[in-house]
C-alpha cells in the first residue's frame, strides 16, 4: 500500500507520524515521548485536523496533519470521536467517566453532564479491577454516533457498560443488560440498522435486535467461544458484502499475565452478520504472539483494511517504558490476507491513516 497516505503509529512512549518515501515508511514527525497514547482519530473531509488521547495527561489537537499539537484539554483523555454528519462536531471521553462535546471543530468543549445522573443501580458498575483501583479510574472507551441520525449516541465505558442516548445526550439509559461483565470496547450497528449492534467487550462478543434493551453473545466459530474468562475482543468492523472482521485474543491482558501466555491474538471473519466465525490466517499466524489491538478501515478503498498489532506490554499510562513488540499489517479483501507494512515495531496500541 505505497499509495499517498499518512500513518500515524502509537506505541508506548510516542507517537510516530509516517509517510512512504523511497520505497519505504519514513517517520516525518515524532511526538508525545514517554506518554501513552490511548486514541487518534482525525477528519474525513479535513484529514489534517486530527486529535490524539493521552492517558493522565490530556486531549490535544493538530490543524496540520501531526506536525504540532496544541493541547485542549487537561485530564486522563481516553477516546475521541468525530460527528459523521458534521465534523465541526468532536466528542471526547475521559476518566473517571466524562463526556465532553465541542461545536467548533475541537478547539472549545463542553461537558455533557447529564451522563452522569444515574442511580447507584447503575453506577455501581463503574469500576476498575481490583489490582488497579486507587491507579486508574473507570473511563469512556468508546463513543459511537449512528450514521443515519445525529441524536443517536452509545457510550461505551471500561469498566461500565453501554448508555445510550437518544436526544445528542441531553438524557441517557443504561442498555447493559446481558452483558455480565461490563469492560466494553467497540459498538457498531448493523448498515441500515437503528436497531441491531453488535459490541464487544474483554469477555464476550454480543449482539442486539431491540437497540441494546438485552444482549446476547454472537460467538458461534470463534476459538473461545461462549467462556468466560477467554473470550477477547477488541475493536471490528464491517464491511461491503456483509462481512464482519473483528480482532480477538484468549482472555485479556490480566489472564495473560495471570496464566504467563502471550496474547494469542487473531482476526475474524464473518459472511452472515456475526452468525459464524473463522479465523482468517492467510499471512497470519493462526494463533499470533500478538493481540490486534486497533483496526482501521482505509480512507479511501472500501474493501482495504489495517490492524495494528502488539504484545501485552500496554502502558495504560503507568510505565510507558515497556515498548513489547509489534507490527502493523494492511489488507486489500476485506480481511482474507495480510501483508506487513511495518515489521518489528514496538507494540502498536492505537493508529490512524488519512489520506495524505
Amino acid at each position: 500500500m505505497a499509495e499517498s497516505l499518512r500513518y500515524y503509529i502509537a506505541h508506548n512512549g510516542g507517537l510516530k507520524v509516517m509517510e512512504h518515501r523511497a520505497g519505504s515508511m519514513q517517520p516525518v514527525a515524532e511526538h508525545f515521548p514517554g506518554v501513552t497514547l490511548e486514541h487518534i482519530i482525525g477528519g474525513i473531509k479535513k484529514p489534517e485536523v486530527v486529535f490524539a488521547a493521552v492517558a493522565f495527561d490530556g486531549g490535544y489537537r493538530s490543524e496540520d496533519a501531526g506536525k504540532s499539537w496544541t493541547k485542549i484539554i487537561d485530564g486522563d483523555a481516553r477516546t475521541f470521536t468525530i460527528d459523521p454528519h458534521d465534523e465541526r462536531v468532536v466528542y471526547l471521553g475521559i476518566g473517571p467517566i466524562r463526556l465532553f462535546r465541542s461545536e467548533d471543530g475541537g478547539k472549545k468543549f463542553e461537558p455533557l453532564d447529564s451522563m452522569l445522573d444515574f442511580g447507584p443501580e447503575v453506577t455501581k458498575k463503574w469500576g476498575v479491577p481490583a489490582q488497579l483501583t486507587g491507579v486508574e479510574f473507570p473511563h469512556v472507551r468508546h463513543i459511537f454516533i449512528h450514521p443515519d441520525d445525529q441524536n443517536l449516541i452509545y457510550v461505551l465505558l471500561e469498566h461500565g457498560g453501554v448508555l445510550l442516548s437518544r436526544d445528542r445526550g441531553k438524557t441517557w439509559y443504561d442498555r447493559s443488560v446481558g452483558i455480565d461483565y461490563v469492560d466494553m470496547h467497540y459498538i457498531e450497528n448493523l448498515p441500515g440498522s437503528k436497531e441491531r449492534y453488535f459490541v464487544s467487550s474483554a469477555r464476550g462478543f454480543f449482539r442486539t435486535d431491540n437497540g441494546g434493551e438485552h444482549w446476547r453473545r454472537a460467538e458461534t466459530g470463534m476459538p473461545w467461544a461462549y467462556t468466560e474468562m477467554q473470550s477477547y475482543s477488541h475493536e471490528w468492523h464491517f464491511m461491503p458484502g456483509g462481512r464482519m472482521v473483528l480482532c480477538g485474543g484468549k482472555g485479556s491482558p490480566g489472564v495473560w499475565r495471570r496464566d504467563k501466555h502471550s496474547p494469542l491474538g487473531h482476526i475474524l471473519l464473518s459472511d452472515d452478520y456475526g452468525e459464524n466465525w473463522r479465523i482468517s490466517t492467510k499471512g497470519l499466524a493462526k494463533e499470533n504472539e500478538w493481540m490486534p489491538w486497533v483496526l482501521l478501515q482505509h480512507p479511501t478503498d472500501k474493501n482495504a483494511l489495517f490492524a495494528g498489532m502488539g504484545d501485552g506490554a500496554r502502558g495504560y499510562g503507568f510505565d510507558a517504558r515497556i515498548s513489547g513488540k509489534g507490527a502493523f499489517y494492511a489488507s486489500r479483501d476485506r480481511g482474507d490476507s495480510w501483508e506487513p507494512v511495518l515489521k518489528d515495531t514496538p507494540s502498536v496500541l492505537t493508529a490512524w491513516v488519512a489520506a495524505n
